[in-house]
């Protein structure tokens, strides 16, 4: 029984942490930033991911489409040959790569514990 409970609470993290409400995606937007992005607006319904991309020592940051969030794509749409950059899904996430280390943290932190409590 207490290997349901432990899997059951590993499924609830897991939709909490990467389960969003209806409402409409909030992303930080700004254009060549030397510094980190402080407005944000509220993206249209055919943008669904947050964006931010890094240049040398400018940063943009914007909503986006998913379907979009290829090195092909961000490359012809700014015109660049040398950058790195982040989609994701959760409002105003493109502050940082940290969610992105976070998620993908808690997402295996939550595969192992569900592998671990059905193998033991």
């Amino acid at each position: 029984m207490d290997k349901m409970k432990c899997i059951l609470f590993t499924v609830f993290i897991t939709i909490v942490v990467f389960c969003q409400s209806g409402d409409a995606l909030r992303c930080y937007t700004c254009e060549q930033s030397p510094v980190v992005c402080r407005n944000n607006v509220t993206c249209t319904p055919e943008d669904d991911v947050c964006l931010q991309i890094r240049f040398v020592h400018l940063r943009t940051y914007s909503c986006w489409k998913s379907s979009r969030c290829t090195t092909k794509e961000v490359a012809e749409e700014f015109s660049a040959d040398s950058f790195r950059f982040l989609c994701c899904h959760r409002d105003l996430c493109n502050k940082s790569p940290s969610f992105l280390v976070a998620s993908t943290a808690a997402f295996s932190i939550s595969a192992v514990t569900v592998i671990w409590m059905v193998y033991l």
